[in-house]
């Protein structure tokens, strides 16, 4: 069978472990990352006659999703990731060793969505800013930590779970506490969109990556 297919056949049926097994296989034998997604959509497509009024069949079409998700998250969003370190790293050798501002960024605790964040860090790395990526699923004391030595200028908070949103609160006192009060920081995501920068004690508040990219610069 196909290969691809297999992988289709793992979605349709839920099977969230085996799927992103045969995703990381697939991804080390070449297969790229559009074939992926393909695969992986056909999967959740093949279960359309499950969403039906005569037959509706949610667990199904849940598990499915849920490996989609999965796959997703824990292959194709890295492999994306790798690729843009890759570009940027290209860029960062040929831009040689200018006078950098630092960016300490990551997604707030709580929060394991990343890719967004990442795609933010890599368009600073490409406008000369030096870029701290903390990851995901980060404390605020590992924001303070981490500014302190980086001796950084920004720090940089995502979120799209709103859940999150008083931890995001309490980085600028935390800062200020510290004697780092002068550090701007920059909050992004579809969670903390649905708040202000007011409320959540932020120096800005980014609709999209391009747009705090634009303020970055303009501060820099």
């Amino acid at each position: 069978m196909d290969p691809l297919m297999d992988l289709a056949l793992l979605v349709q049926h839920g099977e969230n472990r085996e799927a992103v097994l045969c995703a990381e296989k697939l991804l080390a034998e070449s297969y790229t990352v559009e074939q992926i997604v393909d695969a992986v959509a056909k999967g959740v497509a093949i279960l359309r006659n499950k969403c039906t009024i005569e037959n509706f069949q949610l667990l199904d079409v849940l598990l499915a999703c849920r490996a989609m998700t999965e796959v997703v998250d824990e292959c194709v969003a890295i492999k994306l990731k790798q690729q843009l370190d890759s570009v940027a790293e290209n860029h960062e050798r040929a831009a040689g060793t200018l006078q950098r501002k630092t960016i300490v960024i990551g997604t707030i605790q709580g929060d394991v969505h990343d890719l967004g964040k990442h795609v933010v860090a890599t368009l600073c790395r490409f406008n000369n800013l030096r870029v701290i990526n903390l990851g995901k699923d980060v404390p605020v004391e590992g924001f303070i930590t981490a500014a302190g030595k980086e001796r950084a200028d920004f720090v940089g908070v995502s979120s799209l779970m709103s859940v999150c949103l008083p931890k995001i609160k309490m980085i600028k006192p935390a800062l200020a506490a510290q004697g780092l009060g002068h550090i701007k920081v920059i909050g992004g995501g579809s969670a903390v969109q649905q708040s202000t920068a007011e409320t959540l004690r932020l120096d800005y508040l980014a609709y999209d990556a391009f747009d705090g990219l634009d303020y970055l610069c303009k501060i820099t």
